[in-house]
C-alpha cells in the first residue's frame, strides 16, 4: 500500500502542535502562578509573624499599664481605708502636752470599698486576684524558622463516639473539645497554678461560700458573638444542670454550686451551698458554652447529636452543621479559629483519626501521614533506638498530671439484677493476688511504668506513703477464695460455690493491639491456674460508655487520668456516683463516703491530705479495682513540627508550628 499525506493530515498535525504549544504555555504560566502563590504565602506568614510580635509588644505595654493601675488601685484603697479610719475616730491627733491623753482604744475599720478597676468586686477586704494576659508558655512566633499554616494529625487509639461538649465523656472526645471550648481558668502548663483564661480576675471567699468573677473584655465565641456572664450562668444552670440533657456524670459532681448569678454583663457570682476544697476548681473549669447557639436546639437534638461543638477556643470544628454532623468513623477536622480573641495558633488545622491497631498506627507514622501517635511500650522501647530515628521524630517519655493508671474494675454491685462473685472483697483481693503486675510491666510493657498502688499514685501528696502494692501470692489467693466459699467441689478443675455455680466471669476489653491481647491472655491463664473460667468479651471502644452506664459487665479494663494536680475523688468513688449513670460504675459502697465528704469539706491542705491517706487505705483494703500500672506519657511526634515542649500539664498543640 502507498501512504499518502493529505490536507486532512496536515490540519490535524497543526492542531496537535497548537494544542501542545498552548499546553506548554499553560504549564509555564501555572509555574509562575505557583511561585507567586508561594511568595504570597511566605509574605502572609511574615506579616502575621510581625503582627503577632507587634500584638505581643502591645500586650506587654498593656500588662505594664495594668500593673501600674493595679498598684494605683491598691494605693487608692489604702488611702480610702485610712480616710475611713480617720473619719470614724479610730485615730485622733494628740494636741495635748500629755502624751497619754486622748488615746483611742477602739477597733480599726476593716471595710473599704474597692475602687477603680475593682469597682465590680464585693466590698470588703477579700483580695482581688488579677490575672495576666493570656499567652503561650513558649510562643511559636518568637521561634527561628517559624511558618504559618500546616496540619497536625493525631492518631487516637479508639474511636470517640461524641464530640458535643459535656456529653462527650471519653478521653478522646475531651481532647478534641479542649481545643474548641474554654473555661474561666485552667492550670498553667508549667507551674500548674490556677490561671485565668476567660476570667480576668476573681474574688474567692476565704470561708469558701462565694466566688465573684470578672470576665475579660473582647472575648468572643468562634462565630464572633461576645462571651458574657449570661453564657456562664446558662452553661451551668440550663445546660449542665438540665435534667433533659445527658449530662449526668458532670452534674452529679457539681452539687456544691448552689447558683450562678449575673451581676453585670461581665461579672458573674457563684454561690456555694457548702465549703468545699474543690469549689474554686469546680466553678472555674467547666466549659463556657454559647447560649445563643445551644438554646436554639431542643434537648433531643443535643442528646442525639454527635458533634454540635462550639466554643471560644483557638480551633473550631471545620463543619458545624446541625443537619450534617461529623459521624464516628470519620476523621475529626478542626481549623484555626480566625475569630479567636487570644494568641492565635500557628497551625492551620488539627486532624484526629482513629486506628485501633498498634502496628497500623506506627506504619501510619512512619509514612508521615500521622504527626503524632501514642506508641505501645514495646514499640517505644524498640523503635526509639533505631538508627536515624532521632532525626525523624521526637521520642517523648515523661510523667505529668495526666499520667494515669490502668486497672481491672470488678463489678461490686448487681449486673442485670444478679450479684457477681466480685461483690465479696475477699474475691477481689484474691484476683489481685493472682496477677503479677511487675511481670506484666516487665514482659508486656518492656519495663516502662510502675506498679499502681491506688487511686492516687506517687508523687501525688494524696497517695498514702505507707501503702505498698499488693504482692503476687497465688497460694494466699486460693485460701481467700475458699473463705469466700469458692472451692472445686466436683474435681473438674473449676471452682464452685455452695449452690454449685461455677466461678465463671466475663472480662470486657476494647479492641486494640498486641498489648491488650497479651494482657487478656495472661489474665485468662492466671484465672485458669486457680480454677476460674475467664471469658473475654471484646467490644469497640465506642460501646464502652454505654456498657459502663448500664453496669453491663463483670470485669472491665480501662484507665483513669487526672486533669488536676489534686483530683476530687467524688466523681469516681462516691456512692452518689452509682446513681444516674455516674462514674462509680462498679457500684462500690464500703463506707468511703465518710472520707470523701470530709476531704471535700476540709479546706486546710495538710489535714485534707491526712484524710486522703485514710481513704487510700480503705481502697487498698477493699480492692474494688486491681490497680495495674502507672504509665508515663509516651509520644512519637514528627520533627516537621517545631516548638514541641513537654510540660507538667502535658502537651500544648496550639504552640506547635509546621517547619519541614
Amino acid at each position: 500500500m502507498q501512504n499518502k499525506f493529505g490536507l486532512k493530515d496536515f490540519v490535524l498535525m497543526v492542531l496537535v502542535a497548537v494544542v501542545g504549544v498552548i499546553a506548554f504555555m499553560s504549564m509555564k504560566q501555572n509555574d509562575r502562578l505557583w511561585a507567586k502563590t508561594q511568595d504570597l504565602i511566605s509574605t502572609v506568614g511574615t506579616v502575621e509573624q510581625q503582627a503577632a510580635k507587634l500584638e505581643r509588644n502591645l500586650q506587654n505595654t498593656q500588662a505594664s499599664t495594668d500593673e501600674m493601675l493595679s498598684k494605683a488601685d491598691e494605693i487608692g484603697a489604702k488611702v480610702q481605708n485610712l480616710d475611713d479610719l480617720l473619719s470614724s475616730g479610730a485615730f485622733t491627733v494628740n494636741t495635748s502636752n500629755n502624751a497619754n491623753s486622748n488615746r483611742n482604744t477602739g477597733s480599726q475599720s476593716t471595710q473599704s470599698e474597692n475602687t477603680g478597676r475593682g469597682s465590680w468586686a464585693r466590698p470588703g477586704n477579700v483580695p482581688i486576684e488579677w490575672q495576666p494576659k493570656l499567652d503561650f508558655a513558649n510562643s511559636p512566633y518568637e521561634m527561628e524558622g517559624y511558618k504559618l499554616g500546616g496540619e497536625f494529625t493525631e492518631i487516637f487509639e479508639a474511636q470517640p463516639s461524641k464530640l458535643t461538649p459535656v456529653l462527650a465523656e471519653d478521653v478522646y472526645g475531651r481532647r478534641v473539645d479542649d481545643q474548641i471550648c474554654e473555661t474561666l481558668a485552667a492550670f498553667d502548663p508549667v507551674t500548674l497554678e490556677v490561671s485565668g483564661v476567660l476570667a480576668e480576675a476573681w474574688q474567692y471567699d476565704p470561708n469558701g461560700y462565694w466566688l465573684r468573677v470578672k470576665l475579660r473584655d473582647n472575648i468572643n465565641f468562634s462565630d464572633g458573638v461576645e462571651v458574657t456572664a449570661e453564657d456562664v450562668r446558662w452553661s451551668f444552670h440550663d445546660y449542665i444542670n438540665n435534667p433533659e440533657l445527658e449530662t449526668e456524670s458532670l452534674r452529679s459532681i457539681m452539687t456544691s454550686i448552689e447558683e450562678v448569678n449575673v451581676i453585670s454583663e461581665k461579672v458573674v457570682e457563684f454561690i456555694f451551698n457548702e465549703a468545699d476544697a474543690y469549689n474554686l476548681q469546680s466553678a472555674m473549669m467547666f466549659y463556657i458554652l454559647p447560649k445563643h447557639f445551644y438554646s436554639e436546639l431542643t434537648p433531643a437534638q443535643i442528646n442525639q447529636s454527635t458533634a454540635l461543638a462550639m466554643g471560644s477556643g483557638p480551633f473550631k470544628i471545620a463543619n458545624l452543621d446541625v443537619d450534617n454532623q461529623w459521624a464516628p468513623g470519620e476523621d475529626v477536622v478542626l481549623v484555626r479559629n480566625e475569630q479567636y480573641w487570644g494568641p492565635k495558633p500557628a497551625l492551620a488545622s488539627l486532624r484526629f483519626k482513629a486506628i485501633t491497631e498498634d502496628i497500623a498506627r506506627l506504619a501510619e507514622f512512619r509514612n508521615s501521614t500521622a504527626s503524632m501517635i501514642r506508641p505501645s511500650s514495646p514499640q517505644f522501647s524498640k523503635v526509639s533506638r533505631e538508627q536515624g530515628w532521632d532525626n525523624f521524630a521526637y521520642s517523648n517519655n515523661w510523667i505529668n498530671i495526666r499520667s494515669g493508671y490502668s486497672f481491672i474494675a470488678w463489678q461490686c454491685g448487681p449486673r442485670n439484677g444478679k450479684l457477681t462473685p466480685f461483690h465479696d472483697k475477699r474475691v477481689r483481693q484474691a484476683m489481685t493476688l493472682i496477677i503479677d503486675r511487675q511481670l506484666i510491666i516487665d514482659d508486656i510493657y518492656e519495663g516502662i511504668g510502675n506498679v499502681a498502688v491506688g487511686p492516687n499514685n506517687p508523687p501525688s501528696p494524696a497517695a498514702n506513703p505507707e501503702i505498698d502494692p499488693w504482692p503476687y501470692d497465688p497460694e494466699r489467693a486460693v485460701k481467700l477464695l475458699e473463705e469466700a466459699g469458692w472451692v472445686d467441689r466436683d474435681d473438674d478443675g473449676i471452682l464452685e460455690n455452695e449452690r454449685g455455680d461455677e466461678f465463671s466471669f466475663e472480662f470486657t476489653r476494647a479492641t486494640g493491639g498486641q498489648t491488650i491481647e497479651r494482657l487478656q491472655k495472661y489474665l485468662v491463664d492466671q484465672c485458669a491456674s486457680v480454677g476460674i473460667r475467664c471469658n473475654p468479651r471484646i467490644v469497640d471502644w465506642s460501646l464502652y460508655d454505654q456498657i459502663m452506664k448500664n453496669r453491663d459487665f463483670d470485669a472491665i479494663t480501662l484507665g483513669w487520668s487526672a486533669t488536676a494536680p489534686e483530683s476530687d475523688p467524688k466523681q469516681i468513688w462516691h456512692s452518689e456516683s452509682i446513681q444516674n449513670q455516674g462514674h462509680n460504675f462498679i457500684q462500690w459502697d464500703a463506707g468511703q463516703d465518710v472520707y470523701i465528704d470530709k476531704i471535700k469539706a476540709t479546706l486546710d491542705y495538710e489535714e485534707r491530705m491526712n484524710v486522703f491517706h485514710q481513704f487510700h487505705a480503705l481502697v487498698n483494703e477493699e480492692q474494688p479495682y486491681t490497680f495495674i500500672r502507672v504509665s508515663p506519657w509516651l509520644r512519637f511526634i514528627n520533627k516537621d513540627f517545631q516548638n514541641v515542649e513537654t510540660y507538667p500539664k502535658g502537651l500544648e498543640q496550639r504552640e506547635f508550628f509546621y517547619a519541614p
